[in-house]
């Protein structure tokens, strides 16, 4: 018999279908595993049965964790959402199964072995990032039938150059090069599916322009040099939160600009590269507005970019300082409320939060 008095660790392995929930008691020995559709009435059912006036539950970041997390938080006086591949109990298990990840959560919750992922509390800055990456994905979509065209033209030894080939007038002249009727058939398709996915993008941009309209903090961020509409709109719409970061090393490692030179299983590569973990966007973002300051070649970024080449003696160098100089930028700019001042740009330090 289940001692009321006693915490309940809990361990959620969710799926779109089945879930898998495991208790552990205080003593970390297994009590009971259940097995149940996703389904609101049988996630709440089986938390609400467990008989535990303290229980404690964890389940793995997913497109269920925000969903399954704001059903179950009211159930439960601990609920936390960690980083799946810092789990090398589940991750790195050559047997996986879910009722065993189940329980090893729980035990991760137990141990206090886990990382937190961090959650937004306010819905609105959710659905943002949900547009924003929809805003993203149709710009791939239409980057990806570019490609397809090109590589289709080059199979047959014509090379177009630049972004004529893909204009309404500018697409005709190298149709007309086809050397066969089922070529140039192809070819068409892809260039329907092309304006589509072109106007697709082009109403996505301005629903994430409308849908940015409520934070204040767009325009604010778009007085940084090189940092345009779109980018400002993305900056915020990922970062969420700048308090979320408490220092400006973890934001810089979350844009994926921070340095390390251990592997995955912390042995030592030999030399330094760049942290893959975090949003490939922010990175992007800070990237841009460095080559709008390169295009230039005047401005405070060009000014930040030539006194770090001159001091570092590397391109390279030069440019990811110049990028964590914008991103520091970018951040100071949304926690103070200031707008963007040229004479404080090469005098700004991260600050505390």
């Amino acid at each position: 018999m289940n001692d009321t008095n006693s915490i309940a660790w809990l361990g959620l392995d969710a799926h779109s279908k089945n879930c898998v929930l495991g208790q552990l008691d205080d003593h970390g020995t297994e009590v009971k595993g259940w097995g149940f559709p996703t389904k609101p009435e049988q996630l709440i059912k089986h938390v609400q049965a467990i008989p535990a006036t303290d229980k404690r539950l964890m389940l793995e970041e997913s497109n269920l964790a925000r969903w399954i997390g704001q059903l179950l938080k009211p159930h439960v006086q601990q609920l936390v959402v960690c980083d799946a591949r810092r789990n090398r109990l589940i991750s790195h298990d050559h047997h996986k199964h879910d009722r065993r990840d189940a329980f090893a959560l729980a035990r991760l919750l137990r141990l206090n072995e886990f990382k937190p992922v961090w959650q937004p509390a306010d819905d609105q800055r959710v659905l943002f990032k949900r547009v924003a990456k929809s805003y993203e994905n149709a710009v791939l979509r239409q980057t990806r039938l570019k490609l397809q065209l090109k590589a289709l033209f080059q199979h047959w030894g014509l090379f177009p150059a630049g972004a004529t080939v893909f204009s309404k007038t500018g697409r005709v002249p190298w149709l007309k090069q086809l050397p066969f009727d089922p070529l140039r058939a192809q070819a068409l398709i892809l260039y329907e599916q092309l304006d589509q996915a072109l106007a697709g993008q082009a109403q996505f941009r301005r629903l994430l322009c409308q849908t940015g309209r409520q934070f204040p903090e767009i325009q604010r961020l778009r007085s940084t040099p090189g940092v345009g509409l779109v980018g400002a709109h993305l900056f915020v719409a990922y970062v969420q939160d700048p308090t979320r970061f408490g220092k400006f090393s973890r934001l810089v490692r979350y844009c994926r600009l921070g340095i390390r030179d251990r592997s995955s299983d912390d042995k030592p590569l030999g030399y330094q590269q760049l942290d893959r973990e975090g949003v490939g966007t922010l990175k992007a973002v800070s990237y841009r507005a460095y080559l709008q300051a390169a295009k230039r070649r005047s401005g405070p970024v060009w000014d930040c970019y030539q006194a770090s080449l001159r001091h570092t003696g590397s391109t390279t160098h030069a440019r990811l300082n110049t990028q964590r100089k914008i991103l520091l930028t970018l951040w100071t700019l949304w926690l103070t409320g200031r707008e963007f001042d040229p004479d404080q740009f090469f005098r700004s330090q991260p600050i505390d939060v």
